[in-house]
């Protein structure tokens, strides 16, 4: 099983699943990278939120932990948004002070009313 299917599984699991407004009560940051110079002159990128969004985080099956166990996945997290067109040109989201990339969107592509958004982050490197 590869890894992304792993993704699209957990959003069939969310998709049968409805969600209680209440399950939105945390705020994430959206944005992109942005290089600056510094005074010293040195450029230096950091994370430039474009706009916030409640969100739930999506809790994984022990089946899909194991499968993402060694992946680049391994350590990542989903979050699930309302869907917003602008999702899918964010590069970078902010929970909780720490700056993640976004690795997958799954937009919601339905017609429903209420639709949502996937949004698989994994923690940024440093001079990776």
């Amino acid at each position: 099983v590869g890894r992304f299917s792993v993704i699209k599984q957990q959003r069939l699991v969310g998709l049968m699943a409805k969600f209680k407004v209440a399950d939105f009560s945390r705020k994430v940051d959206l944005g992109s990278p942005k290089s600056h110079k510094t005074g010293a002159g040195i450029n230096i990128t950091s994370f430039v939120p474009n706009y916030s969004l409640h969100f739930k985080q999506q809790n994984r099956t022990l089946t899909q932990q194991y499968t993402l166990v060694g992946t680049r996945l391994d350590n990542s997290i989903t979050v699930i948004v309302r869907h917003d067109h602008r999702n899918a040109s964010q590069k970078q989201a902010r929970l909780d002070g720490i700056v993640y990339d976004i690795s997958d969107i799954s937009p919601d592509d339905s017609n429903d009313a209420i639709r949502y958004d996937y949004l698989t982050l994994v923690k940024t490197t440093k001079g990776a």
